[in-house]
Order: structure tokens, then C-alpha cells, then sequence
């Protein structure tokens, strides 16, 4: 996923509050040092240390870092106090600053604490294009299949880059994810049919149940959609998918009878 580039934020950060020990204080004075090479060894530091009442002082330099290295070491160093970290995280989720939701979404992508997922379902389809991309990437990090249903809402939608991560995210649930994706097969737009076949492609072998629906498809009025479900039963490679797929050879699709063919020279 792409990070974000901090803007100015109203998050307002909080002074650094000192902790008394001498070696946190010292890191907790490099965070905010002209030297960025300074800066990165105090967010290493406190990474090491991870001491939880460094975590105001450590998100608050996520919105204001303009360093790509320091700051991604600053949210490895907020990720190890996660307890005390994620309650800030989620309160910067309503930010009406999209880089500051992206950033706190990146922590917590890092994170993937399930109790955060209620926060993060409804950024999935937040009007800002970067947010909601790095929101369905928490959940595919959480991992609850509560997800599926509103990652799967934006199948074919985007440019590659988004469709590709899609894809990825929604067969990175395996068979949760089955159900779904066989519904979609259904739907009345070709691009979300082909991106649905693509996944259940993804999933391979876990996706035996849509083995019905992607049969159907070969017979689909889009040529891509047709191609994208003979793929997904050539990787789910069980023996009612090669029969399907062999069935192929007389097909007036040249790309069916092709895939056809290769079923029989494997067999």
C-alpha cells in the first residue's frame, strides 16, 4: 500500500509528556529534533523500549513526520504499544484530514487488533479513494469475514492497481470469501462478473463450491468473463473442473478451446 503524505492536520498533537526515566526522555526529545537522522534513531529507540506512555508523543509525530523512513519507524514503534496506541489511532478516524485517516489506518493495519474493526468498516467506502483503499487493507489484515461483504461491494471498481489489490484482499479469506464472490458472478455488470471469476482464480483450490457457478460462466455473454472463470476452474485443477474445462474443446470461444486443450495435454 502506498503511504500516505502527511498534510497539515487538525489533529492537534499532544505535548510530549515526560516519562522521568532518562533514556525514554532523551528518545522522546529526538522525535521532535531538526536532524532527521536523529529523529529516526529516537523512533527506533522508542520502538525498542515500547513503552506505553510514549504513545501521545509517538502518534502525534505520525501527522506532522514529513520523513517517509522516520515516519514509517514512528508507526513500528506506536504498533509495539498497541494498547496504548489503538484508542488515539481510532480517535484520529475522524479526522476530517484524509492523510491523517490513511496514516492512523496504516498503524493499524499493522496492529490488525480485531476490536477495531467496527472503526474501520465504514472507511472502506469513504469518499476519499486513498482512505478507503487503506481501510479494506486493515480489514484484510484483521481478517474477520465480516469484511467480505463490503470489500466485495467494490469489485470491479478502479484502476489496476486498485482492482489487483482487491483481488489479493478478498482471497487472502480463502473459502469465507466463496460465497460472496459465487453472488457476484451473478450481477448484472461484466467487470464485476470477470473481477469475482479473477478472484475464486486466486483462491484455488478453496473455491470448490463456486465450482457450479464459474460452469455457468463459460457461457457468459462477456469473452473476458468466459476466460476468467475457465482460469479460476483450471486452478481449482479437481477432476469435475478438468472435465468441465475438457467439454471446452468445441466451444466457439478460441481462448475456451485453447484452455481445453492444455486440459487434456496435462491430463
Amino acid at each position: 500500500m502506498t503511504p500516505s503524505q502527511p498534510t497539515t492536520s487538525d489533529v492537534v498533537p499532544a505535548p510530549i509528556e515526560f516519562t522521568g526515566d532518562p533514556a525514554v526522555d532523551t528518545a522522546l526529545r529526538g522525535l521532535i529534533d531538526i536532524d532527521r537522522d536523529v529523529r529516526q534513531a529516537a523512533a527506533l529507540e522508542l520502538g525498542t523500549l515500547a513503552v506505553p506512555a510514549t504513545a501521545p508523543a509517538l502518534v502525534a509525530r505520525l501527522w506532522s513526520e514529513r520523513d517517509f523512513f522516520v515516519r514509517d519507524t514512528i508507526s513500528w514503534a506506536a504498533a509495539r504499544i498497541a494498547d496504548a496506541a489503538v484508542p488515539l489511532l481510532l480517535d484520529a478516524l475522524d479526522s476530517t484530514d484524509p492523510a491523517a485517516r490513511v496514516q492512523s489506518l496504516h498503524v493499524l493495519s499493522k496492529i490488525a487488533d480485531p476490536s477495531t474493526l467496527d472503526a474501520i468498516l465504514p472507511l472502506a467506502d469513504d469518499s476519499n479513494s486513498d482512505v478507503a483503499a487503506k481501510a479494506r487493507w486493515a480489514l484484510t489484515r484483521i481478517g474477520d469475514p465480516r469484511a467480505i461483504p463490503i470489500l466485495s461491494r467494490h469489485l470491479g471498481e478502479g484502476d489496476d492497481s486498485r482492482w489487483n489489490s482487491l483481488t489479493r484482499e478478498l482471497a487472502a479469506f480463502g473459502e469465507a470469501a466463496v460465497p460472496a464472490l459465487t453472488a457476484a458472478l451473478s450481477d448484472a455488470a461484466p467487470t464485476v462478473r470477470r473481477h469475482a471469476a479473477e478472484v475464486l482464480c486466486f483462491v484455488g483450490p478453496a473455491a470448490e463450491a463456486a465450482i457450479n457457478a464459474l460452469a455457468a460462466s463459460l457461457d457468459d455473454a462477456d469473452a473476458d468473463v468466459r476466460t476468467s472463470a475457465a482460469m479460476a476452474l483450471f486452478d481449482l485443477d479437481t477432476p469435475p473442473s478438468r472435465a468441465i474445462l475438457a467439454r471446452q474443446d468445441e466451444s466457439r470461444d478460441p481462448r475456451l478451446r485453447a484452455i481445453a486443450k492444455r486440459v487434456r495435454t496435462d491430463a
